[in-house]
């Protein structure tokens, strides 16, 4: 399987290294200073993290030359409706990470939970290495999100300092007592492998015809 990466930053060099190690040809490395058209990627799928700003645009230029696309890129889905409505095999992602999704899931049971007790007020904690571009961050939008779905709300607090790949905890606050749900990555590795999963996943739809818009929410339920 032949992959392009568009946007060759440090996730974009992870999942190429991952892609590598499966077997996988890179045939292309976009960095944000290079020219670049779909039908020449030479690509059987892309592999999508520029900046914001690009990323729709990217991802509308691969699905015009019939190009599956993975986008790992956040802060862009104001123009969701752009990608859906192009019509092409699309995974998008706040976060590759099992483990942030996961966090997901068990905020969502403990939001509903925790409905029971007024005295506690929900804050998202969201810490990133200060590269990062959006502020907050798309996992961190996502997480307030699921507690929203499920009769919450919460503040979301953003830090960007050092190298820290990224942090995310949910906690509720009282005047007595704090309960937390953390998930901390230490390695980029982590959204590596989450992100060759879902190359591969989509790969196998996009073969079958099976166009559409998919998410982390399709990838783990058949995982399961």
């Amino acid at each position: 399987m032949r992959v392009a990466i568009i946007g060759y930053g440090k996730l974009g060099a992870a999942v190429a290294e991952v892609a590598e190690a499966k077997g996988w040809k890179v045939v292309a490395r976009i960095k944000k200073e290079d020219e670049w058209t779909a039908s020449g990627l030479g690509a059987d799928i892309v592999f999508e993290s520029s900046t914001p700003k690009d990323a729709v645009d990217n991802t509308l230029k691969c699905i015009a030359a019939h190009l599956p696309v993975v986008i790992g890129t956040t802060g862009w889905h104001d123009r969701l409706e752009e990608i859906k409505n192009a019509g092409g095999t699309v995974f998008y992602a706040t976060n590759f990470s099992i483990g942030v999704h996961l966090l997901n899931e068990i905020s969502a049971y403990m939001t509903r939970a925790m409905k029971k007790f007024p005295e506690y007020s929900a804050q998202i904690q969201d810490v990133h290495h200060i590269h990062k571009v959006d502020s907050p961050s798309g996992t961190a939008l996502t997480l307030r999100d699921v507690v929203r779905a499920n009769g919450g709300d919460a503040t979301i607090d953003s830090v960007r300092e050092g190298e820290i790949v990224g942090i995310h905890e949910l906690s509720w606050n009282s005047e007595v007592d704090v309960l937390a749900l953390r998930h901390e990555a230490t390695s980029r590795q982590g959204f590596a492998l989450g992100a060759f999963q879902a190359l591969l996943w989509l790969s196998e739809k996009h073969a079958k015809g099976a166009h559409g818009i998919y998410n982390m929410n399709d990838l783990i339920s058949k995982i399961q």
